[in-house]
Formats: C-alpha cells, sequence, structure tokens
C-alpha cells in the first residue's frame, strides 16, 4: 500500500518550517518507501518558497530530493510579488492551492495542517 499526505502550509513562521520540514523527514523515515508526500504553499507562507535568504534552504533541498512535492499558489506569488525565478528550484507553481488541496482529499490523500 501507498500511502499519500498532503501538507497544508500557510504559516510566515520560520519555527513552523522547521517543525514541517523535521516531521516530513520523520515520516519519510518511519514508512520508508510507502509514502507520497506534497506540501501546499500558500496564504502567508510565501518565504518558504524563495531561495533568497532563506534559513530552511538545505532542509527543503533535502525534502526535494527525497521526491517531496512542494506546490505554491500562483495567486500567493502574485499577491506578494514573487517572481517564479525568485522560488527554489524544484519547486513547483500551482494555480490554486485551495484548489489543489479540495481534489487531493477527493482523491482520497490524508489532509495535514502544518503548525504548532
Amino acid at each position: 500500500m501507498k500511502y499519500k499526505a498532503i501538507i497544508q502550509l500557510t504559516s510566515s513562521d520560520p519555527k513552523v518550517y522547521k517543525s514541517m520540514t523535521r516531521q516530513i523527514l520523520n515520516l519519510l523515515e518511519h514508512l520508508d518507501g510507502q509514502v507520497e508526500v506534497k506540501v501546499v504553499c500558500h496564504g502567508a507562507s510565501s518565504q518558504f518558497c524563495v531561495e533568497k535568504e532563506n534559513i530552511q534552504l538545505e532542509e527543503i533541498n533535502a525534502l526535494l530530493a527525497k521526491e517531496v512535492q512542494i506546490n505554491v499558489c500562483r495567486n500567493m506569488l502574485v499577491s506578494n510579488h514573487i517572481e517564479p525565478a525568485e522560488l527554489i528550484a524544484g519547486i513547483n507553481i500551482i494555480p490554486s492551492g485551495m484548489a489543489e488541496l479540495v481534489i487531493r482529499q477527493q482523491e482520497g490523500w490524508s489532509y495535514i495542517k502544518a503548525g504548532f
């Protein structure tokens, strides 16, 4: 059985970023090869996705190397005046974070809200 987890990230808090990346790595380790993970970044989470001055860059790249799909909402980029070139390489742009969450939950993905 292949598990599927979709994680919603809306926070601007670096402590939430650190906690989420650690939790995802723990999940990947525990369900070794049996879980597909997607992160949906929208709301106030734009700083998680940009490369410049990102203190979580090493951890984010580790997630990407482990085939965690990180998706960023196009609407969030537009509202924050962020260009696609500013994103960390490997992060995908999706039309709508909320729509992605609804679609994946209808497909049976387990929903997790990042935060404390």
